[in-house]
């Protein structure tokens, strides 16, 4: 038995787990836990309290979004120094920049990224701190940037407005600056800087995402 607004429902055909519907969406998971918290994408919630989501309401959902326009064009340096040390620096410090976060992130990004359990931020932080250390250990931004690009698009199309959508990434950059410079062994400031160079590029790339998508939204 499934629940939706407090009421028992019987689940209909092969209802899919938040991976499977994550995948189908072309968003991360976490983000679309985050659509079901605000209500955005129509999901059921079983006795143990899972969500589960119904293809064809899924399909539905999809055809009153407005068509996609065309990607935004690609902008910033795809290519960077491969640092393996940084790489590693990134993903050793990975909780302390999860810390960091949850202080720096305000406003109506703050509201909404504490809509998720507390082991979903830090998984959030942790996704976004792997792919900027896989760029570092192989000198292209172009999966992390193709992962930023997906979730800029995906909050446009699901109407999350600009504070919600950049307030994370800001903080992040913030975040990692922070952690990286923190003691035993403090990176220098012009390391801290190449790294949050790296991640500005992710941001551009969110702005630029959602702002397409918001503008097809308005066709």
């Amino acid at each position: 038995m499934t629940r939706i607004g407090g009421r028992a429902r019987k689940p209909e055909g092969p209802w899919l787990s938040v991976s499977s519907a994550a995948r189908a969406l072309g968003v991360s998971p976490s983000t679309l836990r985050l659509w079901a918290s605000e209500g955005r994408v129509p999901h059921v919630r079983t006795a143990g309290g899972h969500r589960r989501f119904d293809p064809e309401a899924l399909r539905q959902w999809l055809a009153r979004q407005p068509a996609r326009n065309a990607r935004p064009p690609r902008q910033g340096v795809i290519r960077i120094s491969a640092e393996p040390e940084l790489a590693e620096a990134l993903r050793n410090r990975a909780d302390l920049v999860s810390d960091a976060v949850e202080t720096l992130v305000e406003g109506p990004a703050e509201a909404a990224y504490r809509r998720l359990p507390p082991a979903e931020r830090r998984g959030v932080v942790r996704a976004w701190v792997d792919a900027l250390a896989d760029a570092f250990e192989s000198g292209s931004l172009a999966d992390a940037l193709e992962r930023a690009e997906t979730y800029g698009r995906g909050h446009g199309l699901a109407g999350s407005s600009a504070e919600v959508t950049l307030g994370g990434s800001l903080a992040l950059e913030r975040a990692i600056d922070r952690a990286l410079g923190a003691a035993p062994e403090p990176l220098s400031e012009d390391r801290r800087r190449e790294v949050v160079a790296a991640m500005s590029q992710l941001t551009v790339r969110v702005a630029t995402a959602w702002a397409a998508a918001v503008a097809g939204r308005g066709r």
